[in-house]
């Protein structure tokens, strides 16, 4: 008799995904060497718009770009080359694995074991040894070559075992996109702010693609203190947004793009006081005076920032993107709160001072904590607009799983990115999300960011394919409110609400003016009159924000979430 426990093995991957993945690397194989030559298109030209020693230095150093480009498409091509042999070897196993399953299924009708059991094993041998066979080419691959980037007297850095073509990467592109800057700044930070002002296709190239957080902290701790300075007031929008820049050197540089932004919101400040002593129809002067309160909010704000109350580790308001530190990193930081609040944020939602209330409440229960409120992608409804029309987009787009998807890979880069200074790694690392605010955080699970503890502040959902990570705590917070409602009744998350998601614990606070409605009674006949009963409340929208508020009413869960968010029983 065929013994019921023998499992026919696996085939560990599909061989139509592998080549799928197959060709995005050729793909990619192929659009590296155009890439390469734009950029050395790009900068063929310093000599004649820049006029000084290095310039000719820097366009000697670019052309290593199309070296390294040509050896890098190699490298991408003999993987492909790899993954083809293994996908055909796949394929073949595949077959055979449904001819042993068939073989095993009419074994066990006819008690007849012991050729299937051979094959099994030898199906399992087969397939450990096509996989060691493709470790093995791909540890044979040649590694890379050194790149002479280094500045003139330089040290090439030695290409050993421990090199990889990832870290090689990585360097030549902290090299190739940073050296410019710090060539500037041998002149101070005037000629840094010059130099950018004439090309600011540089500062752009860094936006679009920055070089690895790990190489620019490496490169930035490298530094000499003065060029360092130069670098922080001559390029404070590149430094205050660079990954792998430590976030006070980041905090330093915000503080100089406020200061540079603040004549531009004076000016405008001015120009609308002047239109609102001129004739104009009501809705105009009404727009007018909400445009001038917003300015009003920014320039308040700003000069705080300025003065160092505020610390901003991103500031982009022409991306809409913005991220506040709030407390200061050291030895005695015990835990890291990485903060997403919801939807509508915006950029003006800071300067107002509603999006960080509960971060900061948070910070003051016990200043071993550092928090950073993050909006650094596009959020629903975050064009500022606060009309119907303008909301039911917004509440539309929150149920965006591509908008989710990019979320949280920026949030993920971000935290990783703070992660680089050694207090804040050190740390206990915990997340919170209000409202649409926990589907990037969930999302950046997804992306690779780990967590001790995720926090959902009547949170929104979580993204498809999201699963519980087994060493993480996660808890959510709410009242009865709009958001829960419309969950309960599937008009948000498919189901993957939080307080129904395996993983989470949950706490739902009740409030005068909550009860429950049985399905079938009062909202007959649009609902399944045999359906369950739904909570609701009378005030949705006010509880919905009440969670993340420091009002009275909020005060037993403030003291849950406090004792919960730093591990304390008071």
């Amino acid at each position: 008799m065929i013994d019921a426990r023998i499992e026919v093995p696996e085939v560990p991957v599909r061989a139509d995904d592998l080549d799928d993945a197959s060709h995005r690397l050729r793909g990619r194989a192929w659009a590296v060497a155009p890439a390469a030559q734009q950029v050395v298109v790009g900068w063929s030209d310093l000599r004649s718009r820049y006029d000084a020693p290095e310039a000719a230095d820097l366009v000697e150093r670019m052309a290593i770009v199309e070296k390294g480009s040509a050896q890098t498409s190699e490298a991408f091509t003999r993987v492909g080359e790899v993954l083809d042999e293994l996908i055909d070897a796949l394929r073949l196993l595949e077959k055979r694995r449904a001819a042993v399953v068939d073989d095993s299924e009419s074994a066990m009708a006819g008690g007849e074991s012991a050729g299937v059991e051979l094959s099994i094993a030898r199906l399992r041998a087969d397939i450990a040894e096509v996989l060691d066979q493709t470790c093995r080419d791909l540890g044979g691959l040649a590694a890379p070559p050194p790149l002479p980037l280094a500045a003139d007297g330089g040290a090439v850095v030695p290409v050993g075992p421990r090199v990889t073509w990832q870290m090689r990467t990585e360097q030549a592109a902290s090299e190739v996109l940073l050296a410019p800057l710090v060539e500037a700044a041998r002149g101070g930070a005037g000629r840094v702010r010059a130099i950018l002002a004439a090309h600011p296709e540089w500062a752009e190239r860094i936006r679009q693609r920055p070089p690895a957080a790990r190489a620019v902290r490496d490169w930035w701790a490298a530094l000499p203190p003065e060029t360092r300075s130069a670098l922080t007031h001559g390029a404070a929008g590149v430094v205050g947004a660079l990954g792998g820049v430590p976030p006070l050197d980041r905090v330093a540089a915000n503080r100089v793009v406020a200061q540079d932004r603040l004549p531009t919101v004076r000016r405008e400040i001015e120009r609308l006081d002047a239109l609102l002593s001129e004739g104009a129809t009501a809705t105009l002067q009404a727009e007018r005076r909400s445009a001038l309160d917003r300015l009003n909010a920014e320039r308040d704000y700003l000069r705080r920032v300025v003065a160092g109350d505020v610390q901003l580790v991103l500031y982009q308001p022409d991306e809409n993107r913005i991220a506040e530190m709030i407390g200061t990193p050291g030895a005695d930081t015990r835990r890291v709160l990485t903060y997403v609040p919801g939807t509508f944020t915006s950029v003006e939602s800071f300067y107002e001072g509603g999006a960080q209330d509960l971060a900061q409440w948070l910070f003051t229960q016990d200043r071993g904590t550092v928090a950073f409120v993050w909006k650094g992608a596009d959020f629903p409804g975050d064009d500022g607009d606060s009309g119907p029309t303008e909301q039911a987009v917004g509440i539309l787009e929150a149920n965006d799983q591509q908008r989710a998807r990019d979320a949280g890979e920026r949030l993920a880069r971000f935290v990783q990115e703070m992660r680089i200074d050694p207090p804040i790694a050190a740390a206990r690392q915990i997340a919170g999300g209000y409202s649409w605010g926990l589907v990037p955080v969930t999302s950046s699970e997804l992306a690779g960011a780990h967590y001790d503890a995720v926090h959902s502040f009547a949170g929104a959902w979580v993204p498809e394919g999201w699963v519980a990570n087994g060493v993480t705590t996660y808890s959510h917070w709410s009242y009865t409110d709009f958001l829960s409602m419309a969950q309960d009744a599937g008009l948000v998350g498919s189901g993957r609400n939080p307080d129904v998601t395996p993983g989470f614990v949950s706490r739902i606070y009740d409030r005068p003016g909550d009860y429950d409605v049985r399905l079938g009674s009062e909202l007959a006949p649009f609902l399944d009159p045999n359906g369950p009963s739904l909570r609701i409340s009378t005030t949705p929208f006010e509880n919905h924000q009440l969670i993340v508020s420091d009002r009275a009413e909020n005060r037993l869960a403030l003291d849950d979430i406090r004792d919960a968010v730093l591990e304390t029983k008071k």
